[in-house]
Formats: structure tokens, C-alpha cells, sequence
């Protein structure tokens, strides 16, 4: 009776969609930080219009006070005042929409995640259970080696 080696390797049958899974899922975490990035850079323009709006409004208030009262320069600065506002409203419409679209590509995400992870599960499960097998059948060899020798 002759040893048998058994050279058999661990092959997961869903390898190829567990590739395809873990692009999809790289791919939706690119486009999750790329979205992410560009939120980030509309609420810092955000924030920086609205300092502007601000350190415009206390400059006008200055020349207010002032002696010399020009209303042609309170105007304009009224004026710029009002298309400042305009644009950070718009700017926060712009924040809200891209808001919405970091929300829908986190959905995605999640679900590129959760695709991967259950056929990780899925292959770990079978790899566990191959190598019980495996161990299993191990065992088996060790076991008619020993007896054969006692014979």
C-alpha cells in the first residue's frame, strides 16, 4: 500500500467575483474622498465669504462713524454687501447638493463594503471548512500509516 500525498490547495469558486467586488468597492472608496473633497473645499469657500461679508460689514460700519461721510462709498459697499450675500446663499445651495451626493456615494460605499465583506465571510467559511477536511484526512493518512506498520 503505497503513500498518497494529498496536494490538493484551497480554491475559493467565487474568487473572480471577490476581484471584481474589491475594484467596485476601491473604486466607490475614490469616488466617496473625491466627492468628500470637494464638499470640504465649497464649506472653506464658504467660510471664507463669509468672513469677507463680515470684515465688509465692519468696515462699513467704520466709515459710517466717520467725520467724513461719503454715501457714494456706503452704496458700493452696501451693494457689494448684497451681492456677497446672494453668493453665499448660492454657495450654500451648491454645499447642499453636494451634500446629497456624498450622502448617495456613502450608500454606495456601504454596499460595495458589505458585498466584499460577505464574500469574505463566505470564503473564509469555506476555507475553514476545507482545512477541518484537510486535517481530517491527515489524520486518516497518519492513522494507516500506523497501522499498516504495526502489520
Amino acid at each position: 500500500m503505497g503513500i498518497e500525498l494529498n496536494l490538493r490547495r484551497f480554491k475559493f469558486s467565487l474568487e473572480s467575483v471577490l476581484t471584481v467586488r474589491e475594484k467596485a468597492l476601491k473604486d466607490a472608496q475614490k469616488q466617496l474622498a473625491s466627492i468628500t473633497g470637494v464638499y470640504n473645499k465649497q464649506k472653506d469657500v464658504l467660510n471664507e465669504m463669509l468672513v469677507a461679508l463680515s470684515n465688509l460689514e465692519k468696515e462699513a460700519e467704520k466709515y459710517l462713524e466717520e467725520i467724513n461721510f461719503n454715501p457714494g462709498l456706503i452704496a458700493n459697499y452696501n451693494s457689494f454687501s448684497l451681492k456677497l450675500a446672494q453668493d453665499i446663499k448660492f454657495q450654500e445651495q451648491i454645499i447642499e447638493k453636494t451634500k446629497l451626493d456624498v450622502l448617495k456615494q456613502q450608500k454606495i460605499t456601504k454596499k460595495a463594503y458589505i458585498d466584499v465583506k460577505s464574500l469574505e465571510n463566505l470564503k473564509q467559511k469555506q476555507k475553514d471548512e476545507y482545512n477541518k477536511e484537510f486535517m481530517a484526512e491527515e489524520l486518516k493518512q497518519i492513522d494507516d500509516i500506523v497501522n499498516s506498520r504495526r502489520k
